[in-house]
């Protein structure tokens, strides 16, 4: 858009910006109940209304209910929100979320009831928002104990006052059916049972719940199943079957909110690791709700602590809010975490009740709802699950894999024992509507469901299912492994075992399938053998290359008995998935990066390797006997390898087409990092015959080295092989390749000249092949320095080269004046040029244009940006200042207000488009007219001490203006009033009961 055309489109936007809001200030006002009131608490009746009214304003998206009366005949309220609430929804999972169990802890009471307002308000704006309403029954009960939160005193931090428990002086969260009573103490439990507890109870039993919380005050701390242990005693932990998806749910709503994880004491002596506990190792709570909710019906519930004050002022509750509103959305998002799907009838198609689902492995069972639908909370994994119903036969185990993010469906159709079908039970896929199902079985070849039968399985697009991928049953140490980003604690999810190619495959496709959001698996060719060069990527948008993301890749096992760096890139895939959405640095890195990792490029080598070779040779060259790492062309002898392996050329052919900025290839055999150039021009073949070699980019060469070296645990001491090679060392644990020795035809040489990417070699270790049992200590020395390697890919310059049109140049050349080395643009026009801080001076050009150039200044910061935009030879040389503003996430547009800005030069002044100023100055200008006229119009409609426009209300037997104080009587107002009452704006004839209301003009 040109400089009129955005000019005339904020002036029309702003006329009709005025217009609405004219039109708004006179119309009848509407009351909006999504308005949080942070000012004060909602007592009963303030809450009540609150309510109705987002009923009422809502209709299809909410309605109110109760489940029960409290002690002093207080309704029970909750409110449901969920798409077409008055329909019935097969299928969609029901969350509750419980608040004010005990009268005096009140913030959950608030922060639901601004969640509900949230909800409903953002519902047409905001998609996060939209998602959940759809997809989600939400029942929000702010107040289970509303008689006790009447009597219960603002500003009351402790117990020492009333309210805490109901009116009949029962504390309800001991008053529920508890697995370690005694009969003796069941029956004296039920004997007390209270008519809020019993209401709740009833209300768990009949709905079948999948996920609740329930809210409480006096710590800070997420607490999770079991509240009690058999023997009461004190801190005495006390693990659920499905303790691992309770800590993620802990751990989900901690990390959210803005203080729960973080570390030291909190309200007094209480400290909670990642801000989460066990209950009863916190202390034991012996007939709880969220321990009934768990074993008696299907619903998985945790408890939260929020405040250490048990009933804050009422100005603490907006802070409060923001502290919890991300982690209450996030705590309801875990509904897409497990299995879902429809249990039937095979025979007639009935929808069957009460089936039970059982998780092998897991000793708690679920059962089917009402519409043969169930929802079973699991971490991603994979999972045998049956099913069982009395008069039916029972299914096999059927294997499933639960993915992050995405609630894994799957259809069964069960059997009755008299049935002449052989099958027990199927897998019935449907379509994302759930209207269509088609009966399979299990494909014999594989564990899996044969793909395009069914959607279950999730596997990338790029490659099939690999048969060694089967499901095995998932058994508890395995299961706890996979608490990673639940617990904190990713080391427990890495696997130090070797794998060989068919369990690399299966590592490779699991994790393509339990993370689909940021990964995908592809094949970049066959080794000699057959078997898959795979690389797995991992970014926040696999599969596509952002306009100013860079690409990162790491390459292991050239040499297959070099097996250090092979198994720890298994790890670091581990450790990134993991800790994406949980490390900071993790998440930053992937979401700005597009990374490929490569864990073997020789597995045919690897196949023949044998542990515990320290310096030997078997399985260092591929199936043809050719050492890889020899076999790329050579800068100095280029005739040399005249047939390059099948391994080699697919390297050739993956590095030209993928931008690549940055690399290393790992190895072993010692303990350094090893930069270009590797070769010289007249070299030697022994190890003894070196020569310093040194790259036109030596500089940047030397700090990469660096970087891995100092972060390495022990690579910088610069001595690692005293036993092997004694004499040998590197100052700071870097050398120049040729320095060491001389190696023609090397990757990294091959990297460097042949494309942009800058590649090094890190040697991992002085045994080539170690044991085992030491790949735990490999991952710790290397992992800080695998991911600070990475890091180093936005460092130096990057930007865009333009045409005048705002179209992006590929293949543009950027040199740095100095350094006889060039890069090129992608094909989006993008660059990146890694750099050593100090000043330089670039120059963009292309065949057919005009070449230009800027001073630019490299810190040792984040990239420094610097765009270009070139002019045709021959076209009219007016060109403004480039946009020293990058493009956020790979985006070259910026949408406002629906008019797309893009990256090319309009213009500007003091480095800022002239089109935002002017265009930006207008809307500002007309949002203020707009503003006037609204204060203005609302001040003229209240302000009733003006007597000159407008109308008076005026009642017949009194002597005054009933809108206004009394003022003295005057014959003449007199007068003037009976006059209008008479003759002007007199009222219908009223019906019994009402008053005659006449209206008079102030001007009388």
């Amino acid at each position: 858009m040109d400089l009129y055309g955005g000019f005339t489109f904020w002036m029309v936007f702003s006329f009709i910006g005025l217009a609405a809001c004219t039109s708004i200030t006179k119309r009848d006002s509407i009351d909006d109940f999504t308005t949080h009131d942070f000012n004060k608490y909602h007592h009963y009746d303030y809450l009540v209304a609150t309510l109705d009214g987002l009923q009422n304003q809502f209709p299809d998206l909410a309605r109110t209910g109760s489940i029960g009366q409290s002690v002093q005949k207080r309704e029970l309220m909750y409110i449901e929100i969920s798409k077409n609430v008055v329909q019935e929804s097969p299928g969609r999972p029901k969350v509750k979320l419980v608040g004010n169990m005990h009268g005096d802890e009140t913030i959950g009471r608030e922060i639901l009831i601004y969640l509900a307002q949230h909800l409903l308000g953002k519902y047409e704006t905001d998609d996060r928002t939209k998602y959940i309403v759809d997809n989600v029954r939400l029942f929000i009960m702010p107040s289970l104990n509303p008689d006790g939160f009447e009597l219960a005193i603002e500003g009351s931090c402790t117990s020492r006052y009333k309210g805490r428990e109901n009116a009949n002086s029962a504390d309800l969260n001991r008053n529920f059916p508890d697995q370690f009573d005694t009969p003796v103490g069941a029956k004296k439990r039920k004997q007390s049972r209270q008519p809020e507890t019993t209401a709740m109870i009833d209300w768990i039993l009949k709905n079948f719940f999948v996920l609740s919380a329930n809210f409480h005050a006096g710590s800070e701390v997420a607490s999770y199943p079991f509240d009690d242990s058999a023997d009461h005693s004190y801190r005495h932990e006390s693990q659920a079957p499905d303790d691992i998806f309770f800590r993620y749910m802990a751990r989900t709503y901690a990390d959210k909110h803005l203080t729960m994880s973080k570390p030291g004491q909190k309200c007094g002596t209480d400290q909670f690791e990642n801000g989460i506990t066990n209950g009863a190792k916190w202390y034991d709570v012996p007939g709880g709700m969220e321990d009934f909710n768990y074993l008696q019906g299907n619903c998985f519930e945790i408890t939260l602590e929020l405040t250490c004050c048990k009933y804050p002022m009422a100005s603490e509750l907006q802070r409060e809010w923001g502290k919890n509103k991300e982690a209450l959305l996030s705590f309801v998002e875990l509904i897409k975490s497990g299995i879902w799907g429809f249990v039937i009838d095979g025979e007639t198609g009935e929808k069957l009740q009460n089936v039970i689902v059982e998780v092998v492995g897991i000793e708690k069972n679920i059962t089917t709802a009402e519409h043969g639908d169930f929802w079973r909370l699991l971490i991603p994994g994979f999972y045998d699950l049956k099913f069982h119903r009395e008069g039916y036969k029972s299914s096999e185990p059927i294997p499933m894999i639960v993915v992050q993010g995405t609630p894994s469906r799957m259809n069964v159709s069960l059997y009755k024992e008299n049935s002449s079908f052989e099958e027990n039970s199927e897998v019935l896929p449907t379509t994302s509507s759930g209207e269509e199902m088609i009966s399979v079985s299990l494909d014999e070849d594989t564990d899996l469901y044969n793909e395009g039968k069914t959607k279950t399985i999730v596997v990338s697009p790029d490659i099939s299912t690999p048969s060694s991928a089967t499901t095995e049953p998932v058994n508890e140490e395995s299961k706890l492994n996979e608490i990673v980003d639940i617990v904190g604690n990713i080391e427990s999810q890495l696997e130090f075992q070797y794998h060989d190619h068919e369990a690399l495959t299966k590592f490779l496709t699991i994790y393509s399938q339990l993370f689909p959001s940021i990964t995908r698996l592809y094949s970049i060719g066959e080794s000699v053998q057959g078997r898959e060069l795979w690389v797995l990527e991992i970014s926040d948008n696999p599969g596509v290359h952002e306009p100013g993301e860079p690409e990162f890749k790491y390459i292991g096992n050239m040499h297959g008995n070099e097996v250090v760096g092979r198994e720890i890139l298994l790890n670091l895939i581990t450790y990134l998935c993991y800790g994406y959405g949980d490390d900071k640095k993790v998440t930053d890195i992937v979401d700005n990066t597009r990374i490929h990792i490569m864990p073997t490029m020789n597995p045919d080598g690897f196949e023949i390797a044998q542990e515990g070779d320290i310096e030997g040779t078997k399985g260092r060259e591929n199936a043809n006997k050719v050492d890889l790492n020899r076999n790329f062309p050579d800068q100095y002898y280029p005739n040399r390898i005249r047939d390059p392996e099948v391994e080699t050329v697919a390297i050739m052919k993956w590095l030209k087409s993928y931008p690549f900025v940055l690399s290393a290839n790992l190895h072993g055999g010692s303990l350094v990092a090893n930069y270009p150039y590797d070769d010289l021009p007249n070299r030697g073949q022994r190890r003894g015959d070196h020569g310093y070699s040194k790259s036109p980019d030596d500089n940047i060469f030397i700090h990469l080295a660096k970087v891995y070296s100092q972060a390495h645990r022990t690579m910088h001491n610069g001595k690692p092989c005293v036993d092997l090679f004694p004499g040998e060392t590197f100052d700071e644990g870097i050398t120049n390749g040729a320095d060491w020795y001389s190696v023609a035809g090397g990757m990294q040489d091959w990297n460097y000249v042949n494309t942009n990417c800058f590649e090094i070699t890190l040697e991992l270790g002085c045994m080539k092949y170690p044991w085992h049992k030491d790949l735990e200590t490999y991952w710790k020395d290397n992992r800080n320095a695998l991911v600070d390697f990475m890091d180093e890919v936005h460092k130096g310059v990057t930007g865009f080269v333009f045409d005048t049109k705002g179209v992006p140049i590929s293949n543009a050349v950027i040199l740095v004046h100095g350094i006889k080395h060039n890069v090129t643009t992608a094909k989006d026009g993008d660059f990146w040029r890694l750099l050593v801080p100090g000043d330089y001076k670039l120059t963009a050009s292309k065949d057919g244009y005009i070449a230009r150039s800027f001073d630019v200044k490299v810190t040792s910061d984040y990239a420094v940006v610097q765009n270009f935009t070139l002019l045709k030879e021959g076209e009219t040389p007016i060109l403004p200042n480039e946009n020293p503003n990058p493009p956020q996430n790979g985006s070259m547009e910026i949408s406002v207000g629906g008019i797309v800005w893009s990256t090319k030069d309009q213009g500007y002044i003091f480095g800022i488009s002239k089109v935002l100023i002017i265009t930006v100055g207008v809307a500002i200008i007309a949002m203020a007219i707009c503003i006037f006229f609204v204060v203005r119009l609302n001040y003229q409609r209240h302000d009733y001490t003006k007597v000159d426009q407008g109308f008076h209300r005026i009642n017949k037997t009194l002597d005054e203006y009933s809108d206004q104080v009394p003022i003295p009587e005057s014959n003449s107002m007199l007068a003037d009033k009976d006059r209008v009452y008479q003759e002007v704006y007199h009222d219908e004839s009223s019906s019994e009961g009402e008053e005659d209301v006449i209206f008079a003009p102030k001007t009388v």
